[in-house]
């Protein structure tokens, strides 16, 4: 859909069939299998060398002085405990990696003392560094496949990164990392490392035939741009902040408590309104992470045990806030019985060998956890990621006071301008379907109040239903006028 890069056609099929093969070798020492999530991401690696889109980023900052000598025995101590954090993936057979020798393994630390800059200037200097460290491609032949980085600050602060790509590690992953480093840097044991389970390579044909049926003929969506679609993704992406206020998540939890929703799914309710309306149809297929059986079967491993889910959502036939709402429930848990199936699989049986199942994500999560490092707090920074893979990403982090995130979105596609107002229709729909759940659809409006006023609309009451609002003067009314109204 996103991309037009055309791949070989039995690849997808064939790299699956020589992985499914494979026999074990008696003689040979255990190491971690090649999963079917592993092969995907490898072979997008393979043609999108050099981006970053597939790595995790956590920042925090540190509240006091960092002995960055008892990190690193610590960070030493992870290597050797996990076997996939010293996993590489070597050119030649796609099916294959290597895994360094416990012995050789060296974590990759990097410590600055900015203690000669003030301490403003310091935070500024690690900040610039810290992103430019965030958007490095990872070599998946060679590794290092994980980074950690330290500044030290003139006030005795400190921020630290960790770095990691999306084939050794998931986002609970980092996690069950941080917690084991704040026991080893504090000088306590840890038990015995949790195997890393293998993810099943050959899903129930039942399962596979299900998956057909939930994305066949599924449309591609149309979002109006601003520039036109290039032949291939060049993943230079940038963001819009987005906030949810602590009372309006108050009263997502109430719809989802009187509908028997998660919030969750009211959140993919507003997203999906917000995009149907600027697109202009309604059958939308938006894709969102999801832990595998096998992360809740093993908690405590560090590994890719998190898959990807193709919600396809048709709300043409939606008479009511109501009837949206109950059609998104429906899709989740329609989605969720085939959990189990990763998205490689599902991609590679339906021909979208090389292209995405969808073009925009969606993304709830807690707040980073917050971890100690000895006596010092680890305070998370939530940071937008460095590029996204999508046409636009939403990122949001719940916390007690409400959720903070991000509008990630491809600036060859579109500009600053346009993912805004994006993020605004987002608020502005969410707002209205914890309003009143039973309202006509017909007489909701998407558009925010800033919109709204700039196009002269002097109440946000308007029916809206996918239609070019009008041409107006000036650049944010240009703007309006290719979302659509």
């Amino acid at each position: 859909m996103s991309d037009n890069l055309q791949v070989p056609a039995d690849l997808g099929r064939d790299l699956l069939a020589r992985w499914r093969a494979r026999t074990p070798d008696a003689t040979a020492p255990v190491v971690p299998q090649v999963s079917p999530i592993q092969l995907g991401l490898r072979l997008f690696e393979e043609i999108h060398p050099g981006t970053a889109a597939n790595i995790l980023r956590f920042d925090a900052e540190i509240d006091g002085p960092l002995d960055t000598d008892r990190l690193a025995t610590a960070l030493h101590t992870l290597a050797r405990r996990h076997a996939v954090l010293r996993t590489t993936f070597p050119d030649g057979d796609r099916t294959a990696c290597a895994v360094t020798p416990e012995a050789e393994a060296v974590p990759d630390l990097t410590v600055t003392d900015l203690g000669e800059l003030g301490t403003d200037a310091g935070r500024a200097r690690a900040r610039a560094e810290a992103d430019a460290r965030a958007a490095a491609p990872m070599n998946l032949a060679t590794g290092p496949l994980w980074r950690v980085a330290v500044w030290t600050l003139a006030d005795g602060t400190a921020r630290m990164q960790l770095l990691a790509h999306h084939i050794v590690a998931d986002g609970w992953s980092l996690g069950v990392f941080l917690a084991e480093l704040g026991t080893l840097y504090a000088g306590r044991p840890l038990g015995p490392a949790p195997a890393l389970p293998a993810v099943p390579a050959t899903p129930d044909p039942a399962d596979l035939a299900a998956w057909r049926d939930r994305l066949a003929d599924a449309p591609p969506l149309s979002l109006p741009t601003d520039r036109p679609r290039q032949g291939s993704r060049r993943f230079r992406s940038d963001h819009v902040g987005v906030t949810v206020e602590a009372e309006l998540m108050g009263r997502v939890q109430d719809v989802a408590d009187s509908t028997g929703m998660t919030p969750f799914m009211v959140l993919l309710a507003a997203f999906h309104l917000a995009l149907a309306r600027t697109a202009g149809h309604s059958d939308i297929t938006v894709g969102s992470p999801i832990a595998t059986r096998e992360r809740h079967r093993a908690p405590g491993a560090i590994g890719p045990l998190a898959t990807m889910l193709a919600l396809r959502t048709d709300t043409t036939g939606a008479r009511t806030v109501r009837e949206v709402l109950h059609a998104v429930r429906d899709t989740c848990l329609d989605a969720y019985s085939g959990a189990h199936v990763p998205i490689e699989i599902i991609a590679e049986q339906a021909g979208q060998r090389g292209t995405a199942l969808f073009d925009v994500l969606f993304v709830l999560q807690p707040q980073p956890p917050e971890a100690r490092l000895g006596d010092l707090p680890v305070r998370p920074i939530v940071m937008a990621p460095a590029t996204v893979r999508n046409d636009c990403e939403l990122y949001l982090w719940q916390g007690d006071d409400g959720i903070t995130g991000f509008l990630g979105y491809d600036t060859d596609l579109y500009s600053a301008d346009t993912a805004a107002l994006l993020a605004g229709r987002f608020h502005a729909a969410l707002s209205a379907l914890v309003g009143d759940p039973d309202v006509v659809l017909a007489e909701v409006d998407v558009r925010s109040v800033g919109e709204c006023e700039r196009v002269g609309v002097l109440s946000v009451g308007v029916p809206l239903v996918g239609s070019v609002v009008g041409r107006v003067e000036g650049v944010v009314e240009g703007v309006v006028d290719r979302l659509g109204g």
